[in-house]
């Protein structure tokens, strides 16, 4: 029989803690997806140093694990950006696996970053006792499919229009929709005639950031996860070097292509900004990625996040503009249950969309800068269908809404 998850939670998968500002908001932890971002280097476009120390300063979306791993630049043609598959794709799936199990430099593997991120017991984990049992299995691939399977690789294709240049290159609203259009790969001609109005009257000071992002997603099954843990794991003190070898140069471990998404920011300022042209590109790249990324969870659900209930009466969650929620989105509500396997399944149980009687909190890059008076921190949301909802559901945003 399943058993529901609510405040009495399975392995930690939840924690529910009650915030000290009110009765009805929660802090929750749950599990994430897990991230790794790099970026394809262009050195000859302009401000390239200041572009590349900007990405790998840019946070990771706080509803991902950070799963970065040290090298986040990649030279042109390094990485494929068609699909195909590469030994270099193969080689980043071993490190991003190696950091999963927390490899030493002696080469031994543990499970305290898999606990930590999967709130599991501290014993339930040891992998030599789970193989000896078909319940200690079933945690170890629970945590497979829960955590080290949804760790997703967004490589990104950065093009920087400076908007005074294009100003200066185009004479009316017609030329310069087109070329505006064509440097920032823009498809909505309203959206860019606004842009190029706007961008004419104020001399065009600042930068236009077009993002093509290719999405893969860590291979992990059960013939990856069997090899895993019987070829090459091993802790410090078992570690042998044919086993540190075998690892070191196994070919076994794949990222499979999920899609390709493409998206713009727009960075205005007015000539008399305070800001300089390096913070101004700063804004561009941090946004550019926010908004690729939710273009992505659109169109491809396994990039989907869930972001927990903050309160329930009334019904809010910690998501806004920067996660791309409009007047109209619309989320399933998932409660999460355990089956009788031991592993994690999500159950819907309502729906809810957001309530326009309230404005959606503006949480993008530089907004508390933008706008230091106002006190939106959540974004609220009316029930659709569904009975009481309880602290620990989690929402995840229906597909194209």
């Amino acid at each position: 029989m399943k058993k529901i998850l609510y405040s009495i939670l399975f392995f930690n998968v939840i924690t529910i803690s009650l915030a000290q500002e009110s009765k009805n908001e929660f802090e929750v932890k749950y599990r994430r997806s897990s991230l790794y971002s790099v970026m394809i280097d262009q050195p000859t476009l302009p401000y390239a140093g200041e572009i590349k120390k900007n990405f790998e300063n840019s946070p990771i979306p706080d509803k991902f694990n950070n799963h970065n791993l040290s090298k986040r630049i990649y030279d042109l043609g390094e990485l494929p950006t068609d699909g195909s598959d590469s030994p270099v794709l193969s080689a980043i799936a071993r490190d991003i696996v190696a950091k999963w199990f927390n490899r030493s430099s002696k080469g031994g593997f543990n499970m305290n970053l898999i606990k930590e991120r999967g709130f599991y017991d501290a014993s339930a984990l040891d992998v030599v006792k789970a193989q000896a049992s078909k319940r200690g299995l079933d945690l170890l691939a629970d945590a497979g499919e829960e955590l080290i399977g949804k760790t997703f690789v967004l490589i990104n294709e950065f093009k920087y229009t400076d908007k005074a240049e294009v100003a200066e290159k185009t004479s009316g609203w017609l030329n310069a929709i087109g070329t505006i259009a064509d440097y920032a790969g823009a498809s909505n001609v309203s959206t860019v005639t606004t842009l190029t109005s706007a961008g004419a009257t104020v001399a065009g000071k600042g930068y236009i950031v077009k993002t093509n992002a290719h999405l893969y997603q860590l291979v992990w099954d059960e013939e990856t996860a069997a090899i895993f843990y019987n070829d090459y794991w091993a802790d410090d003190k078992t570690i042998t070097p044919a086993k540190k070898k075998a690892f070191d140069e196994s070919t076994i471990f794949k990222l499979k292509y999920i899609g390709t998404d493409t998206s713009w920011s727009d960075i205005q300022s007015t000539v008399f900004t305070s800001k300089s042209d390096e913070q101004l590109i700063e804004r561009a790249t941090v946004k550019a990625i926010d908004r690729v990324i939710v273009k992505l969870q659109k169109n491809h659900d396994q990039f989907k996040t869930k972001t927990p209930l903050y309160t329930v009466d009334p019904l809010t969650a910690k998501v806004g503009l920067k996660e791309g929620i409009t007047k109209k989105s619309t989320f399933d509500v998932l409660e999460q249950v355990e089956d009788e396997n031991g592993k994690t399944q999500y159950v819907k149980v309502g729906v809810v969309k957001v309530d326009s009687k309230y404005p959606i909190w503006d949480n993008t890059y530089g907004a508390q800068e933008e706008n230091p008076n106002s006190t939106v921190d959540r974004t609220y949301f009316k029930k659709v269908s569904g009975k009481d909802f309880f602290p620990g559901m989690l929402l995840v945003q229906k597909k194209g809404k």
